[in-house]
């Protein structure tokens, strides 16, 4: 038997339960620190070493021991539990959850967290989860790092220019040094904080919600500079995203489309490519009326990003502008196996330059014509109104391993 055994952030002592697993069980593991707290006598001892071998270790002893893995407040909260069930069938391990440093936090501030976004940015180097929390969600807990300290984060919201929220600090939790402060993220630059946990409260409601299919009239853009919202809806549908989708916005022009792509990355991250400046204003704003912070805007022509692109390669492209045979070819090659790319075009032209070059790459192409009209008023009646026709091409590249 394998019982995972939570440990309260403080000193408190084990309840009659967790007390009777200490005592009964053979091996107890863990963390150095952990042992240490606890008192393990040396003969019982398993300290944590690499994953690999620490759960190899616990299997091979577990056959005919009882042993106890110490974790820290909830295992199953980004902690060693989660890590465990890697090696491990649900039904191998026993939790016995303690309340967790983020429980702690949320009641040092009195903010309910029944609706709260976790992320941890421990070890992490992309923020793309910290900023789909902030779009989706108005209370984020965000598990820190020395690198990844509340001045960090503070100044990667205000680069991403995150309006409407403030940081909550909890430092030193089940400690006399404990230390619970509010912030506005501005101030929070230049301080230096002990071992913490950051929350992130929304203060302010974006102007507009945040949906699918945003109507242009709430979108600051130039005169007929934008993707209709009946192509829109389509290139998405077309785009398959998922959640956790990577999406680059080519010629993002208003950033409409990045909007609406934002409603559905949850936990994903899109990347808007914007070369004529007033227009990056232009997406800025419209961000910010809208609350989309998982969008990441880029001001760069096409040819300069695709030079240098970001490291974390696209699972999705939709192209509204720029598509040449070099600028699809680079694209391409970027996107990743199974990944799909959406281009729309208005010209003969460049609908049949998209066409050869990817029949050229032997990738499958499907072509779709829409031609949307919308009622306009005609005196005391109503008249529709045709719109631009637009193709739009969706194709997808080959997976060897599919």
């Amino acid at each position: 038997m394998i019982h995972v055994l939570g440990l309260g952030i403080d000193s408190t002592p084990l309840g009659l339960e967790s007390s009777h697993i200490l005592e009964q069980s053979q091996v107890i593991a863990g963390a150095s620190s952990l042992l240490d707290q606890m008192h393990i006598p040396a003969h019982k001892r398993l300290p944590l070493t690499t994953l690999d071998e620490f759960a190899a270790q616990i299997r091979a002893l577990a056959q005919n021991q009882q042993v106890c893995v110490l974790a820290h407040g909830d295992p199953l909260l980004y902690g060693l539990g989660s890590s465990l069930l890697k090696f491990f069938k649900p039904e191998e391990l026993v939790f016995h959850p303690h309340i967790s440093a983020l429980q702690s936090a949320c009641a040092c501030f009195g903010l309910p967290w029944h609706d709260l976004a976790i992320i941890s940015v421990h070890g992490r180097t992309n923020l793309a989860p910290l900023f789909a929390a902030l779009t989706r969600t108005k209370l984020v807990g965000v598990f820190t790092d020395p690198k990844h300290s509340p001045a960090y984060l503070a100044q990667s919201l205000l680069d991403r220019q995150v309006q409407g929220w403030r940081m909550h600090v909890a430092e030193n939790l089940g400690t006399p040094q404990k230390r619970c402060t509010s912030w506005a993220l501005k101030d929070v630059l230049g301080q230096d904080f002990a071992m913490n946990i950051v929350i992130l409260e929304r203060t302010e409601k974006p102007d507009q919600e945040l949906c699918p299919g945003v109507d242009e009239k709430l979108l600051e853009h130039a005169d007929g500079l934008i993707t209709k919202r009946a192509v829109r809806v389509l290139a998405l549908s077309l785009l398959r995203l998922s959640r956790i989708s990577v999406l680059w916005d080519l010629g993002a022009g208003s950033g409409a489309m990045s909007i609406d792509a934002a409603f559905c990355l949850t936990h994903g991250q899109i990347v808007a490519v914007e070369g004529k400046l007033e227009r990056v204003a232009q997406i800025q704003n419209n961000l910010q009326r809208f609350g989309a912070w998982s969008v990441q805007v880029v001001h760069n022509t096409l040819a300069r990003f695709l030079a240098t692109p970001p490291k974390l390669a696209p699972t999705h492209v939709f192209m509204g502008g720029g598509a040449t045979p070099e600028t699809i070819n680079q694209v391409c090659q970027y996107l990743r196996p199974g990944g799909r790319l959406v281009i729309t075009a208005i010209l003969f032209s460049t609908l049949e330059k998209t066409k050869n070059t990817l029949k050229t790459l032997g990738w499958p192409v499907t072509i779709h014509q829409i031609m949307h009209h919308q009622s306009a008023p005609l005196g005391k009646d109503l008249r529709l109104v045709p719109q631009n026709p637009v193709f739009i091409l969706e194709t997808q590249k080959p997976d060897p391993n599919s």
